[in-house]
């Protein structure tokens, strides 16, 4: 009988199996490490603190150099108005009737009252005349005479207060026909036929043609920093490259107590044809100096509503930075926020930059 010899295999405890396992993973390279930056060849600048000019902002409206209220100085119904909004004019020419029919029939009163006046002297005088001759004569008494001469002297008194009525009654009437007081446009029309104008209510405005200004209006920070001859910077802004440079010739010291702001002027004595008066514009002036973080503009990176730039660290791997923009001076722009000033800034690269890459030269 024959046996075999059974061969027996040593179990080796979990733990020793576990210590295998982790020394052979060990020597494998791991694949989850993560990416190393690209080399992009870029340029950069370095970015300080400038010196730039310190400017007020007011904002303003376009408006014609002289606006001129046009009213009436008589009541009455508006009869008829002879021009429209828009329409150009001369000086002289008819805007407005005013009913005029109680004043004709006055001045019909007039005129037959210096019809009476004028007989009433005629006859005045005739006696005068025949007193005086009888007083010659020794016929009439020097009293008789006197009384008879002041008769005359207050008829020719009657006539030219008749005649002093009807110089008035003829104004009036031409305050009824109202005309242009100079050259213009009819910027606006404030009354419709039928209405009833009042003394001094305004009927028409009209605004002068040719040269036009922009009002502007400072707060009461920035007034004392401004004056007469001072250069404004005026951007009207709905209008593409209507930017124009003026003067001021009125600075208004005195506050609109509304708004608590004060007014300065501007003459346009060129204007672009495309302005028009009440159009929005915003006027800029310089009143001394500041200091400013400046940048390219092509280093600007827009993303959307988002603005940035593209810095270097000192590990030279470049790092997006949001920033925001303030006013533009030539070919730079102001960082207000997200820069300190003495930091790298990229300008432009031979390839899209990612976080992390290294920009060389």
């Amino acid at each position: 009988m024959s046996f075999r010899k059974s061969i027996q295999y040593p179990i080796l405890p979990l733990t020793v199996l576990a210590v295998l396992l982790v020394i052979s993973g060990c020597g494998k390279k791991s694949d989850t490490g993560k990416a190393q930056g690209k080399d992009v060849k870029g340029e950069t600048v370095l970015v300080s603190l400038q010196t730039v000019p310190r400017r007020v902002i007011a904002t303003g409206t376009i408006q014609a150099d002289k606006t001129i209220m046009v009213s009436t100085r008589m009541m009455g119904w508006v009869r008829r108005i002879h021009v429209v909004e828009g329409q150009s004019v001369s000086k002289g020419d008819l805007l407005i009737n005013i009913d005029d029919s109680d004043l004709k029939a006055k001045k019909a009163q007039a005129e037959a009252g210096i019809v009476e006046a004028k007989a009433v002297l005629a006859n005045a005088e005739k006696m005068a005349e025949r007193f005086e001759k009888l007083y010659a004569e020794k016929s009439v008494s020097k009293q008789q005479v006197d009384d008879v001469l002041t008769g005359r002297d207050r008829a020719a008194a009657g006539l030219k207060m008749a005649e002093a009525g009807l110089a008035e009654v003829k104004v009036h009437l031409s305050y009824l026909s109202i005309t242009a007081p100079t050259d213009g446009v009819v910027a606006r029309k404030m009354i419709e036929e039928g209405d009833m104008a009042n003394p001094g209510m305004p009927l028409i405005t009209l605004e002068s043609n040719g040269p036009m200004k922009v009002v502007a209006h400072l707060g009461e920070m920035d007034i004392s920093s401004v004056k007469i001859g001072d250069m404004a910077t005026i951007d009207v802004t709905s209008l593409d490259g209507a930017v124009f440079e003026a003067p001021l010739n009125k600075v208004i010291r005195a506050v609109n107590p509304g708004s608590r702001t004060y007014d300065i002027e501007a003459a346009l004595d060129n204007p672009d044809p495309r302005l028009r008066s009440g159009m929005f514009a915003r006027v800029s002036l310089a009143v001394g100096e500041r200091k400013a973080i400046l940048v390219p503009n092509e280093a600007v990176i827009r993303r959307g509503q988002l603005t940035g730039l593209w810095t270097v660290r000192q590990d030279g791997t470049a790092h997006l930075r949001w920033i925001r923009l303030g006013r533009s001076f030539g070919d730079s722009i102001e960082i207000l926020s997200g820069m300190s000033g003495n930091e790298i800034v990229v300008l432009s690269t031979q390839l899209p930059l990612a976080e992390g890459d290294r920009v060389v030269k």
